[in-house]
């Protein structure tokens, strides 16, 4: 999984053709190249993706939050090979198993930073940014939709983790009802660290 970011402030004439731009490449499933001046490297094939636009003096200020998925590579004989780390038992498949593990951990990272802007937001009995909200969700949809970095790929324990995930992400989708609701708010955020630490206690 990659994860990509835009932020850039547009004209009013500016976002329509923007939103066209990005439909085309949602459209083509494949990653934008790096030159394309509005969507550099955005990846077309994207597991989730959170947009946020609001008015900024004559214009638009514009954030785009996407994360793309894991692939797999055609083996010789027309098969597949599970990209899944941490099956082959060779060098390569370690390699593939540490990448796959950094990738989670900056995924997780950036949902924490989300999730402290959420309880900030909580504390001070005020609504959050819609931006970061929608960031978040994105974030929660990217993880339960990506495959988990486990030792064993197709185990018990990558089940259990899956559904954990899909539970974690139906509670955060929950924020959406809450969020101008501070008393409301905390107390997904609350349930939500529960099942964090739950997740965190059975599964590293």
């Amino acid at each position: 999984m990659s994860l990509w970011t835009l932020r850039r402030e547009l004209p009013v004439d500016g976002l329509p053709a923007f939103l066209r731009r990005l439909a085309e490449a949602l459209e083509s499933g494949a990653e934008v190249p790096a030159g394309d001046a509005d969507l550099p490297g955005f990846p077309g094939d994207a597991g989730g993706f959170a947009l946020a636009v609001e008015r900024c003096g004559a214009g638009w200020a514009m954030s785009l939050r996407a994360a793309g998925r894991e692939r797999e590579a055609a083996a010789p004989g027309g098969d597949s090979v599970d990209l899944q780390p941490g099956r082959s038992g060779d060098a390569r498949g370690a390699d593939s198993f540490e990448r796959a593990r950094e990738k989670y951990r900056q995924l997780k990272k950036l949902m924490q930073e989300d999730y402290k802007t959420l309880r900030r937001a909580a504390q001070d009995g005020r609504t959050p940014p819609p931006e970061t909200l929608e960031s978040f969700l994105a974030l929660c949809e990217a993880m339960a939709d990506t495959a988990q970095p486990l030792l064993s790929a197709r185990g018990t324990e990558a089940t259990d983790l899956a559904r954990a995930n899909q539970t974690f992400l139906d509670d955060a989708r929950t924020l959406r009802a809450a969020a101008h609701d501070p008393g409301a708010l905390a107390d997904v955020l609350g349930r939500l660290e529960r099942r964090r630490a739950a997740c965190h206690a059975q599964f590293r």
